[in-house]
């Protein structure tokens, strides 16, 4: 049984870290600086892990705001994310986080990873929040990390790309269980063309969800994640496909290579609310 975070180097001073397989964050070091890409559930000492890895400082970024990505915040004074979704950030609940990690576990995680979801604890405080924008990068020294927007999971979701490993860290914007749970089925499509802008720029892709459940595995996206999410969009909105019924409540589904879309089926053109 795997009773820590995973921490594996993906390429030269670039590191994963897959807490539990509830979800994966990424750390990234520089000649000056570093960079902490989210903060997981909250079972980890992402701040113990950072200091093993180097010494030099760091800011801490969100692709978005979820509980599954902002659960460690508490342990840090600032973080970045997008403000369409600071309100979202400010109202997670820990039971939220608890019955996230509960259930994952019991859908395969407690065979390969040991660890207990009551162990995750309310924010005693907030970190200050800043905002992030479209082209805004982080330079680390020799290394320049840049914001790409692409709305569609959430309506602020953010992704990295690093120049220097030409790798982009997608959050969950862009991956083999798309999930548009803040925005319509177009305005993901929308960000997925925009991020199709960028494809020349990287050659790897890694999300926020590497050793999903009880998989303890770092394998980067399959190289047409992108075009499948594109397609799967596009057919969904052409009514070339009709959705099938989704795991997760009111959600439809379709499938094109190696993707799958979930979606609300009034929310095509127009976002649900919230």
């Amino acid at each position: 049984m795997i009773k820590e975070p995973m921490v594996i180097e993906i390429a030269k001073n670039t590191y994963a870290i897959n807490e539990f397989g509830l979800s994966a964050c990424y750390f990234l070091i520089g000649k000056e600086r570093a960079l902490l890409i989210d903060t997981a559930c909250g079972l980890s000492d992402l701040k113990s892990i950072a200091a093993s890895l180097t010494d030099k400082p760091y800011d801490v970024v969100l692709t978005h705001g979820h509980h599954d990505h902002i659960g460690g915040i508490g342990a840090f004074s600032d973080v970045y994310l997008q403000e369409d979704d600071f309100e979202m950030v400010r109202n997670v609940d820990v039971e939220v986080r608890r019955n996230f990690a509960e259930e994952l576990g019991r859908a395969g995680g407690y065979e390969a990873f040991s660890y207990d979801p009551k162990k995750i604890q309310p924010f005693e405080r907030l970190p200050k929040f800043h905002a992030l924008h479209e082209g805004d990068c982080f330079e680390l020294g020799n290394r320049r990390v840049e914001c790409i927007a692409v709305a569609g999971h959430t309506p602020g979701g953010i992704c990295f790309l690093d120049e220097t490993t030409k790798i982009l860290f997608s959050g969950d914007a862009c991956n083999q269980n798309l999930l548009v749970l803040g925005c319509s089925v177009r305005k993901t499509l929308e960000g997925l063309y925009h991020l199709k802008t960028y494809e020349n720029r990287y050659e790897r892709s890694y999300s926020g969800h590497i050793g999903f459940g009880g998989e303890p595995c770092f394998f980067s996206q399959p190289e047409t994640i992108l075009d499948d999410c594109i397609r799967t969009a596009e057919q969904i909105l052409s009514g070339e496909v009709t959705g099938r019924e989704a795991p997760r409540k009111g959600m439809l589904y379709a499938e094109y290579g190696t993707a799958r879309l979930s979606y609300y089926p009034d929310c095509l053109e127009k976002a649900p609310e919230q």
